[in-house]
């Protein structure tokens, strides 16, 4: 059985049950500067994080995590090609410089429509194999074909179709989208087996399960984790281009959060960020990286990617780290969705 469990908490469908509140609960207290990197971890762009696999190398994935959810998205996103494709081009070219080597889609963006763009910009740019780390998800619901044609092995069948999109032979890391499927927890961990043992993905991993899922999976695969964290600036939330008065979409998942519950959050990471001389971004990011996550950040455009690659090369202090904290808040679960 593989002996990695890499949890991508990466977007996508939740597995957690219950009513999301639109008030958001403080966190506890005991939590603040809890669980920081050494002082000494202060990764740069061109910096590595190993993701351990059954056999082989591991994967060394930069920092950060680039997230292409929105790349193609017509449904949620509003994706426009003729504007936007150039400005992800231009921002990939300058992650690519800069040394983040990490890029997060799924076969549900843009109904494989991300997974097209990110295998066209990795061909345009005539990239070395070994120079870049692809992750993409397997979504279980029963509105894809392959979950319905091959129910017992959908994962590997569905992975085959991610590859063709991309246009390549192996990915490096390969996630469950979330356990909102048909097929038992051992089912699909048999299928990210075979998808490791016929070399279609290095290592594998589920996102959005809950403590019991995870549990569950545990029993299947042997521990090995590393933690990815999704939607790492609220949605444009932690990025100052929101205020109460100019409130993000309905359609954002984070919008029932009302801007005035976080105001103080906001303040706090723009207080840090004016003191440091860097954007809100950056900061939001790199307090994801002293907390030991891998921050999964969605790009657009140039600014974005420069925003990201701001977010290395140093750190927060121990002192900066206990002011966020201490304004931090909880985020709640539903059916569909982690928020927070």
């Amino acid at each position: 059985m593989q002996k990695i469990l890499q949890t991508g908490l990466s977007a996508g469908m939740s597995s957690a049950s219950g009513y999301h509140s639109s008030k958001p609960k403080p966190c506890p207290r005991e939590l603040d500067g809890a669980n920081l990197q050494p002082s000494s971890f202060q990764p740069t762009p061109s910096s590595r994080i190993s993701f351990p696999v059954a056999k082989g190398s591991p994967v060394e994935a930069s920092p950060i995590c680039i997230g292409a959810w929105s790349w193609g998205d017509t449904a949620t996103w509003h994706w426009d090609h003729e504007t936007e494709w150039p400005r992800v081009q231009a921002a990939f070219q300058h992650l690519i410089s800069s040394g983040i080597n990490f890029f997060d889609t799924a076969q549900a963006y843009g109904n494989g429509k991300s997974e097209e763009l990110l295998g066209e910009l990795i061909k345009a740019n005539n990239l070395p194999r070994d120079s870049y780390v692809i992750q993409t998800k397997w979504l279980g619901n029963m509105t894809q074909v392959s979950n319905l044609t091959h129910p017992s092995d959908a994962p590997y069948h569905t992975l085959k179709g991610s590859l063709k999109r991309l246009g390549l032979d192996y990915i490096d890391i390969y996630l469950v989208h979330g356990p909102i499927h048909i097929q038992s927890i051992a089912s699909v961990a048999k299928s990210l087996h075979r998808c490791v043992e016929d070399g279609l993905t290095k290592a594998v991993g589920v996102a959005n399960y809950d403590p019991d899922d995870l549990l569950k999976m545990q029993e299947e695969l042997e521990k090995g984790i590393v933690f990815q964290g999704y939607s790492s600036l609220a949605q444009g939330r932690l990025t100052g281009k929101y205020t109460q008065e100019h409130a993000p979409p309905k359609t954002y998942r984070f919008s029932s959060y009302d801007m005035g519950d976080i105001r103080q959050t906001v303040d706090t990471v723009k207080e840090v960020a004016l003191k440091r001389g860097k954007e809100m971004a950056s900061v939001a990011l790199n307090w994801s990286v002293c907390k030991g996550a891998v921050p999964v950040v969605g790009i657009r455009n140039l600014e974005q990617a420069r925003q990201a690659v701001d977010a290395l090369g140093w750190r927060l202090t121990e002192e900066e780290m206990r002011q966020i904290d201490a304004v931090s808040v909880e985020g709640n679960r539903t059916a569909l969705w982690q928020q927070g």
